[in-house]
C-alpha cells in the first residue's frame, strides 16, 4: 500500500484556548497519519499560550510559531506557507473539530482529480450536531453582488442535515473553516491577501483559483464540526464591519471593469437599505455604524486595492470551459422579499450562467 501524501495543517489561533486543545487533539487522533501541524499564535495571552505549548511540545507532528502581534488569519497562514516545501495544505480554524476519517475522502478525490484546486468538507454545528454550521455548511456560493450563502444556510436560516446535500459538486468558495488545497496551486495564484485581515480572504483566494483554471469542490463524505460564535444572527460590530468592507474589496479585486460598473451600484444600494434596516428596524446603532465605517475604510483602501489588481495579484486568463457558478440574481431579494430560505428554493437557472467575462 502506497504512502499517503503529506498534508500540512495550518491552524491560526488568537485567544481561543477554550477550543484549541480539542481542535489539535482531534487532528492528532484522526486516522490520516502523514501530517504536519503548524500552530500559529497571533500574540494571544502569554500565560495561556505557554500552557498550550507545554501540553503539546513533545508531539513531533506539531511546530509552534508565535507572532509579535495579531496580524489576522491570512497573514498568520502566509507566515507558515513561506516555509513549507511540498504537499497538500489545510487551513483549519482553531475552533473546528475534525472527525476520524475527515482527510481521506478529500485527499483521495483530489489525487484523482488534478483539476481541483481546493475542496471543503461538510461543516456541521458542534453545538447542534444534526445541523449545518453557518460558516461553510455544504459548500459556499455567492450572488453577483458579492453576498455569500451556502447550501444548508442562507442568512439566518440554517438547515438540519438530512442528507439532502450529499453529493460532490463544484462550488464558488470553500470555507476557511477547513479548506484543503495544494501548495503548487497557491504558488501559482498567490497566498492570502492580507488586506482582508479576517473574513472573505478564502473567497478571494478561491476566485483567483477559478480564474487560473481550477475547480473548487464540496466533498460530503468528509465531516468537520465547528463551534463558531453562535450563528449569523449574533453579529458583532467587528463582524459586520469586516463582512461589508471585505465583500466590496473582493468584488473590486476580481471583477472586470464592465462587471464593476454593472454590479457594484446595486451592491451600494442594497447596503444603503441595510444601513436603514439596522438603524430603524433593528434599532441597533452599532450595526449601522459598523456598515458606515466599513464604507469609509473601503474608500480609504481603494487606491491600494486598485493597485493590487495589477501588481500583487495580476488578473489571470480565464479558462472559458469553466463555469463559475455565481448566483445571477440577488440572494438578498430572494431571501427577504420572496421568502426563499433554502438552497433548493433558488432558481437553478441563475446558477448556470457563466457571468465571468
Amino acid at each position: 500500500m502506497s504512502k499517503k501524501p503529506l498534508v500540512n495543517i495550518i491552524i491560526v489561533t488568537y485567544n481561543q484556548f477554550k477550543f484549541i486543545r480539542e481542535c489539535i487533539s482531534s487532528v492528532i487522533n484522526s486516522d490520516y497519519s502523514n501530517i504536519k501541524i503548524y500552530l500559529v499564535d497571533n500574540n494571544s495571552n502569554e500565560k495561556d499560550y505557554k500552557k498550550l505549548y507545554e501540553d503539546f511540545k513533545k508531539n513531533r507532528k506539531i511546530t509552534f510559531f508565535r507572532l509579535s502581534e495579531n496580524r489576522g488569519f491570512g497573514a498568520g497562514c502566509n507566515y507558515v506557507l513561506k516555509l513549507i516545501k511540498n504537499g497538500y495544505i489545510v487551513f483549519l480554524n482553531d475552533d473546528a473539530i475534525v472527525t476520524k476519517n475527515w482527510l481521506n475522502p478529500i485527499i483521495d478525490y483530489m489525487e484523482n482529480h488534478p483539476d481541483v484546486g481546493a475542496a471543503q468538507p461538510k461543516i456541521k454545528d458542534m453545538k447542534r450536531k444534526k445541523y449545518f454550521q453557518h460558516a461553510g455548511a455544504a459548500g459556499g456560493f455567492m450572488d453577483v453582488y458579492g453576498y455569500p450563502f451556502c447550501r444548508g444556510r442562507i442568512f439566518y436560516d440554517v438547515e438540519e442535515d438530512n442528507g439532502q446535500y450529499d453529493n460532490v459538486i463544484d462550488v464558488v468558495w470553500c470555507s476557511g473553516n477547513c479548506l484543503v488545497t495544494r501548495l503548487e496551486v497557491l504558488k501559482k495564484v498567490g497566498f492570502f491577501d492580507e488586506i482582508f485581515f479576517m473574513y472573505a480572504e478564502e473567497a478571494d483566494l478561491c476566485w483567483r483559483m477559478n480564474k487560473a483554471g481550477y475547480r473548487l469542490v464540496f466533498i460530503p463524505s468528509s465531516v468537520v464540526y465547528h463551534y463558531g460564535i453562535g450563528g449569523p444572527n449574533r453579529q458583532s460590530y467587528k463582524k459586520i464591519f469586516w463582512h461589508h468592507r471585505n465583500g466590496l474589496i473582493m468584488l473590486m479585486k476580481n471583477y472586470s471593469i464592465t462587471e464593476i460598473i454593472r454590479y457594484l451600484p446595486v451592491r451600494f444600494f442594497l447596503d444603503f437599505v441595510t444601513f436603514w434596516y439596522y438603524l430603524l428596524a433593528n434599532r441597533i446603532m452599532s450595526n449601522a455604524l459598523a456598515l458606515a465605517v466599513a464604507y469609509l475604510s473601503f474608500l480609504y483602501l481603494l487606491p491600494k486595492v486598485t493597485y493590487g489588481r495589477f501588481k500583487k495579484f495580476p488578473q489571470k486568463k480565464i479558462n472559458k470551459t469553466l463555469s463559475y457558478p455565481l448566483y445571477n440574481g440577488s440572494i438578498v431579494f430572494d431571501y427577504f422579499l420572496l421568502g426563499k430560505k433554502k438552497f433548493t428554493d433558488l432558481n437553478k437557472i441563475h446558477m448556470e450562467d457563466k457571468i465571468l467575462q
